[in-house]
């Protein structure tokens, strides 16, 4: 009975459960509001698997997908440059923090316009992802490194390591379940705007956010389509969250152990 418990509480199960909570919340506002504006999931998840059974939905996936893993690892680089800079220097935080309000702060639809001129649609996704995602994963790289334990650093000097093997022995992998919820936060949110960011050029091919422009111009009154291909968007932003979730804590559990 103990196990039954345990399997029933545990934090895969609760994920799960929180996702089911997602469609009944969906279920129920749609019998609240007109179906023309919130569809039923019901129909919505049956029209899902029939786009699932077209290959150019998958086409269509995975350029979007592309350019938003692209885009992601570019910041990502820049990201952790950044943060491997800035680590011990408070100057330097402050000097950046500026200009990563700045990135959070700015409109992404302006953003979408503006690299739509200077580059062309096709890859105004890609750039726009770029300058979400940076700052959202520097604070995350740098929460991160700053994480590690004042004693253990102290420790580690004592025995004679320096700033560079602080910073790749101790900090970083004591860092890393930090990092990774940034990550998994900033995924998901960097494949949202790279969606969005082809809705609103409405010339980028081979996308999901072509696909939802395409079903909302085809019928404006009929929603469940881009439903649809939301709900694609999300399940594999899902699948990916509890992928992440998962090895997040696994690691969570040799960190401890280590130390």
């Amino acid at each position: 009975m103990q196990q039954v418990k345990k399997f029933i509480t545990n934090k895969y199960m609760m994920f799960l459960y929180g996702t089911l909570f997602i469609f009944l919340l969906w279920w129920i506002i749609s019998l609240c509001v007109n179906s023309l504006v919130v569809p039923s999931p019901w129909p919505t998840i049956a029209l899902a698997f029939e786009y699932l059974k077209q290959g150019y939905t998958y086409v269509c996936l995975g350029y979007s997908l592309l350019r938003m893993v692209l885009g992601f690892l570019i910041a990502f680089v820049v990201a952790f440059a950044l943060g491997i800079i800035v680590n011990d220097n408070d100057k330097l935080y402050e000097f950046f923090t500026p200009l990563m309000t700045f990135f959070k702060s700015i409109p992404t639809a302006a953003l979408v316009f503006l690299f739509i001129v200077a580059i062309g649609a096709q890859s105004a996704p890609i750039l726009v992802v770029v300058l979400i995602a940076i700052p959202i994963l520097y604070e995350a790289i740098v929460g991160g490194i700053k994480s590690s334990e004042r004693e253990i650093l102290d420790s580690a000097e004592v025995d004679g390591a320096n700033k560079f093997k602080k910073l790749f022995k101790i900090q970083i992998p004591l860092g890393i379940p930090y990092i990774i919820i940034g990550m998994i936060s900033t995924f998901s949110l960097s494949f949202k705007i790279e969606i969005m960011a082809e809705v609103i050029t409405g010339y980028t091919k081979n996308g999901l956010g072509s696909l939802i422009k395409g079903a909302q111009m085809a019928d404006p009154t009929d929603l469940t389509p881009v439903f649809a291909y939301s709900l694609i968007a999300v399940v594999l932003m899902l699948i990916v969250t509890f992928a992440a979730f998962a090895i997040n804590q696994k690691l969570k559990k040799k960190t401890k152990i280590d130390k």
